[in-house]
C-alpha cells in the first residue's frame, strides 16, 4: 500500500484550503495526534466525512522464515483498521461510477494481470514509503517495509527545519496576538476616557439647567412678591380714596341740610317754632342715632327702626294737618254762606284778615309738609348711603379675613412641611441636595422588574432616586410594593 509523506499532504491541504505550508503541516500533525490520543483513551475516533480509525488486537501466531525455512511465532498486535465514510466513499468511487459490471467466462486466467499489476505495485513502493510519525519507534518491524537510513536521517532534518519554522511562526503569531492585546487596551482606555468626558460633560449641563431653574425660581418670586405688594398698594389707595368720597358725600349733604333749613326757616311763623325745634331735634336725634356701626346686623335694625319711626312720624303729622285743613275749609265755607245784612258795615275787614290767617296757615302747613317730607327722603338716603358704607366695610373686612386666614394657612404648611424636611434632611443626599421634600405627590405600585432608580428617573427625572428612598425609608423594592412619589420644593439660596 502506498503512503503519503507529511510534507505532501502538507502541500495538498495548502494548495486545497489556501493555507500555507508550514500551517497546514501543523494542522495535519495536531490532528493525528488527536487520532492517537483518541485512540489511548477509547480504541476508536470517528471523524465526520471522513471515516473511523478503529484499534483491533490480534493474536500470536506461527509462521515459516522463507529463507531458512525455520517456524517462529509473530507476536501479537495492535492492528490499525480505518473504515471510510459514505461521503468519501462516494468521492472515491465517482470517476468509477461509468463502469458496468461484466460477467466472465469460467476458465479465464488472471494470473498476466495479477503478476503486471503486483510489479507495478511493488516499483512505486519503496518511492513513496516514509514514516512521518517518529512517535511509533516501538512498532513492530514489518519485513515488507524497507525504511532506508539516509531517508529516515532527511526526514528527521526536514522535521527539525519545520519545527524552527513553526517556532518562528508561532513567535510571530504571539508577538502579533500581543500587538493587538495592547491595541485594543489604548482603544478601551480611549473609550473609557470619552466617556468619562461626556459624563462630565453631562453633569455640567445638569448643573447649569439646576442653576437656570434656581434663577428663573428665585425671578418668579421676587415677581409674584412685587405684584402682590402693587395690589396691596392700590388696594389702600382705593380704601383712602373710597373713604375721601364718602366724608365728602357726607359734608355736601350736610350742606345741602343747613342751606334747606336756612331756606325755610323764614317763612315758619313764631307760633311754629317750637314744633320746627321738635322736629330738628327729631332729626338731629334720627341723624345721631344713624351713625356707621360696626356689625352690618346693628346697621339694618337701626335702618330698620328709623324708617318706622320716620313713617310714623310723618303719618302722625300729615293727618293732623289734614285734619287742620279740614277745619278750615269748613270755616271758610260757613263764613262765605253767612247773610251779608248780619255783618256790621264798620268791621269788614275782620273777616277779611281772618280769610288771610287761613290762608297763611294753609301754605305754612303746606310748606312744612313739603320739608317733612324732603327730610325723610334725606334721611333714608343717608340710611341706604350708610348701609352701603357699611355692607362695603363689611367686604373688606371680610376679604383681610380671608387674606390672614390664607396666610396663616400658607404659614402652617410652610411650618409643617419645613418640619417634615428636616425629618428627611437625617439623609446627607438630600440635606445637600438642591430640592426638600414638601409632602407626597402619589402613591405608584411596583410592576415587574422595576427598581427603585427606573421608577424615580420616570417621576423625578435621573438622579433623584436619593428623595424616592428618604421618603419610603427603603433602598429596594419588589413587584407589587406601593411607593410614595415625593413633592418637591426648590430651595432657596442662603445669602
Amino acid at each position: 500500500m502506498s503512503k503519503f509523506s507529511l510534507n505532501t499532504l502538507g502541500k495538498l491541504l495548502a494548495d486545497k484550503s489556501g493555507l500555507s505550508q508550514v500551517e497546514a503541516e501543523l494542522f495535519i500533525r495536531k490532528m493525528f495526534d488527536v487520532c492517537n490520543q483518541g485512540l489511548d483513551a477509547d480504541k476508536q475516533v470517528k471523524i465526520k466525512w471522513l471515516g473511523t480509525f478503529k484499534v483491533q488486537a490480534t493474536k500470536d501466531r506461527e509462521s515459516i522464515n522463507v529463507n531458512t525455512g525455520e517456524r517462529f511465532t509473530i507476536e501479537g498486535r495492535d492492528k490499525l483498521t480505518f473504515t471510510p465514510d459514505n461521503i468519501l466513499k462516494e468521492i472515491v468511487n465517482k470517476p468509477f461510477a461509468q463502469f458496468e459490471t461484466v460477467v466472465v467466462n469460467d476458465g479465464v486466467d488472471f494470473d498476466e494481470i495479477d503478476e503486471k499489476f503486483g510489479e507495478e505495485q511493488t516499483e512505486d513502493a519503496p518511492a513513496q514509503v516514509i514514516d512521518f510519525l517518529d512517535e511509533e519507534k516501538t512498532a513492530t518491524p514489518n519485513p515488507e517495509v524497507v525504511v532506508i537510513g539516509s531517508e529516515k536521517e532527511k526526514e528527521k532534518e526536514a522535521e527539525d527545519e519545520l519545527a524552527k519554522q513553526i517556532a518562528i511562526e508561532q513567535a510571530k503569531l504571539e508577538k502579533l496576538k500581543q500587538a493587538q492585546l495592547e491595541q485594543e487596551r489604548i482603544q478601551k482606555e480611549k473609550l473609557e476616557k470619552e466617556k468619562q468626558e461626556q459624563e462630565r460633560q453631562e453633569q455640567e449641563r445638569l448643573e447649569q439647567e439646576r442653576l437656570e431653574q434656581e434663577r428663573l425660581e428665585q425671578e418668579r418670586l421676587e415677581q409674584e412678591r412685587l405684584e402682590q405688594e402693587r395690589l396691596e398698594q392700590e388696594r389702600l389707595e382705593q380704601e383712602r380714596l373710597e373713604q375721601e368720597r364718602l366724608e365728602q358725600e357726607k359734608l355736601e349733604l350736610a350742606q345741602q341740610q343747613q342751606a334747606l333749613k336756612a331756606v325755610v326757616e323764614p317763612a315758619v311763623p313764631a307760633s311754629d317754632e317750637s314744633e320746627e325745634e321738635e322736629e330738628e331735634e327729631e332729626e338731629s336725634s334720627n341723624s345721631h342715632h344713624i351713625v356707621i356701626p360696626r356689625y352690618l346686623v346693628v346697621a339694618v335694625c337701626l335702618i330698620v327702626v328709623a324708617l318706622i319711626g320716620g313713617m310714623g312720624w310723618f303719618a302722625f303729622n300729615y293727618g293732623q294737618m289734614t285734619a287742620q285743613r279740614d277745619h278750615l275749609a269748613m270755616q271758610l265755607n260757613q263764613y262765605h254762606q253767612a247773610p251779608a245784612k248780619k255783618v256790621p258795615a264798620k268791621p269788614a275787614a275782620a273777616p277779611l284778615s281772618q280769610e288771610q290767617k287761613l290762608r297763611q296757615k294753609a301754605m305754612e302747613d303746606s310748606i312744612r309738609m313739603a320739608k317733612t317730607a324732603e327730610a325723610v327722603k334725606l334721611a333714608e338716603n343717608s340710611d341706604e348711603e350708610s348701609a352701603n358704607a357699611e355692607k362695603a366695610k363689611q367686604t373688606e373686612a371680610k376679604a383681610k379675613a380671608e387674606a390672614k386666614e390664607k396666610a396663616k394657612d400658607k404659614a402652617e404648611e410652610k411650618a409643617a412641611s419645613k418640619i417634615a424636611s428636616s425629618q428627611y434632611d437625617k439623609d446627607a443626599r438630600v440635606r445637600t441636595g438642591a430640592y426638600r421634600i414638601v409632602g407626597v405627590a402619589q402613591t405608584v405600585t411596583v410592576g415587574a422588574g422595576q427598581t427603585l432608580e427606573q421608577i424615580s428617573t420616570r417621576y423625578l427625572g435621573s438622579g433623584m432616586e436619593c428623595y424616592v428612598e428618604a421618603l419610603n425609608g427603603t433602598s429596594t423594592v419588589k413587584a407589587g410594593q406601593k411607593i410614595k412619589i415625593p413633592k418637591l420644593e426648590l430651595k432657596k439660596k442662603k445669602k
